[in-house]
């Protein structure tokens, strides 16, 4: 229970409580979904790689047109032919981030080869995708629809040519994104039935019925497709079945490298590694007596190569040597999580509630280039945070997206964080606390009793995905509060499972 010196004090408290965790629920920001890397016919492309840390001091030059190395399987002919290419993906979404409602165009050029057996593919597929966004008190939904405005396909084998007959060919493509206050999540339904004919005007029918799910944040991102294909021809003289198991997945590693010479001013430097792979498996689950076991079943690769970007040198930190946060610690400065300036005994301190978003904003990278140079006219939402507070462009930056009023309120911004305040936060920001929904009013720690109504559900979610633990005596302690050490500890938890395990079954 925080205590408080009078009702008054009491009042502001409660609101700072109230007040930090709806701020959190902000996060997001300009988070996009990395849906349409992969294209939607059963291929995989390098993607892009996730940002470094330096494009958000130099950010990088948007671009509506890229380009990807391409790989799709060819399941017309007698074996499965791997091609080779390039995906360009051409798309503006503008809109999304400044209407509630409204469309733009999308396209896929796909240039793909296999010089050795003489097969090429060759495909543009454009569509207009109508969208339209949904807040909810601590999310908020983006619902899309692809309507097919144009598809030009060829497939040469050898001598046989096959061309796409727009007119009897449809595409559907739906799309469901939950933009929670650190991650995008999305789901997607596609669907389409294209007619090729032959030289001959003979046809060949091709059923493609696909789920998507995936997940994109600052440390990593995940696309997974699962795609049913079915291809025939009315004569019943071909006919394949295919399963086709797209993925795409992306990560920020991080890893320290010792100085060498001995005489040079610092011991060594964290490294951060942009990784990525995608891959595709493929099982054609129809007799074919004619193809071999390898050529039943197989899987496909790109590996991109993986750039590594230098962090800042973690300084002045000597007096950590051996304390069981150190490299926590030293992280989050190489991170440029922690800003302040390292001093004797800092790891000691108590976390306030404003230095604590303000380590939040910075980890899940939330823009706060609007509030960059205050001033008498900038806007007071919170009376303990006026204008020239340091802390001031990062509430202000998380109170953007409107989800909570404060105005007249307070936040509290210098009360220490406790426990339970930043294990409920810690939830929120990836978006999980339904996984906390409780069937009795009880999580499994000891002092479940000292643990306030509206965290546990939070501390029940944090406890089933292996995040929040107890102490040797099975207490969690959620009035106890966080010590500068302990949030560097349980923010880079954080970091760590938003690198790679979120991405446990996609």
């Amino acid at each position: 229970m925080i205590q408080g010196g009078n009702m008054k004090n009491q009042w502001k408290i409660k609101m700072g409580i109230l007040t930090l965790l709806a701020v959190v629920f902000m996060f997001s920001g300009d988070i996009r979904a990395a849906e349409g890397e992969l294209g939607f016919f059963g291929g995989i492309s390098e993607g892009e790689s996730l940002p470094k840390i330096i494009e958000e001091f130099v950010p990088a030059r948007k671009e509506t047109k890229k380009v990807y190395q391409y790989k799709e399987m060819l399941f017309f002919g007698n074996k499965p032919v791997e091609l080779t290419g390039t995906l360009t993906v051409s798309m503006n979404t503008d809109k999304l981030a400044t209407t509630d409602a409204g469309s733009y165009p999308e396209e896929y050029l796909i240039n793909i080869r296999n010089e050795k057996q003489n097969v090429s593919l060759d495909r543009r597929v454009r569509l207009t995708t109508s969208f339209r966004k949904q807040e909810n008190p601590y999310s908020f939904q983006v619902i899309k629809d692809s309507k097919l405005t144009g598809w030009v396909e060829t497939i040469k084998m050898g001598d046989k040519t096959l061309t796409l007959d727009q007119s009897t060919t449809t595409f559907s493509k739906s799309t469901a994104e939950d933009l929670t206050p650190g991650v995008n999540y999305y789901t997607t339904d596609v669907s389409y039935v294209a007619t090729y004919l032959d030289e001959d005007k003979k046809p060949y029918y091709a059923t493609m019925n696909g789920k998507i799910t995936g997940f994109k944040q600052p440390w990593s991102k995940i696309e997974s497709q699962v795609m049913e294909l079915n291809i025939n021809s009315p004569d019943h003289k071909f006919y394949r079945d295919v399963q086709i198991k797209p993925r795409l997945e992306a990560n920020r590693s991080i890893y320290y490298e010792s100085s060498d010479p001995f005489q040079i001013s610092f011991s060594g430097t964290y490294n951060q590694r942009l990784e990525r792979k995608a891959t595709l498996a493929y099982e054609i689950r129809n007799e074919e007596p004619g193809l071999t076991s390898k050529e039943k079943a197989n899987s496909i690769s790109i590996l991109p190569n993986n750039p590594i970007e230098k962090l800042l040198i973690p300084k002045k930190l000597e007096f950590l040597s051996g304390h069981w946060a150190e490299e926590d610690i030293k992280q989050l400065y190489s991170l440029g999580v922690y800003t302040e300036i390292p001093h004797s005994g800092m790891q000691y301190e108590a976390m306030s509630r404003g230095e604590f978003v303000k380590a939040l904003c910075l980890a899940m990278n939330v823009d706060t280039s609007k509030y960059k140079n205050p001033n008498k006219k900038s806007p007071i939402i919170f009376g303990d945070v006026p204008w020239n507070h340091p802390l001031y462009p990062y509430i202000m930056a998380a109170y953007d997206i409107r989800m909570v009023d404060g105005t007249g309120g307070f936040f509290s911004i210098d009360t220490p964080i406790t426990r339970q305040e930043a294990f409920a936060i810690y939830i929120r920001v990836i978006g999980l606390e339904r996984l906390g929904v409780m069937t009795t009013l009880q999580t499994p720690f000891k002092d479940d009793a000292d643990i306030a109504p509206w965290a546990k559900r939070e501390i029940l979610a944090g406890y089933k995905i292996g995040v929040i633990v107890g102490d040797n005596e099975g207490n969690v302690k959620p009035t106890q509060w966080f010590t500068k050490a302990e949030s560097a500890a349980i923010i880079n938890r954080l970091i760590n499972y938003l690198r790679t395990e979120i991405g446990q079954g996609y």
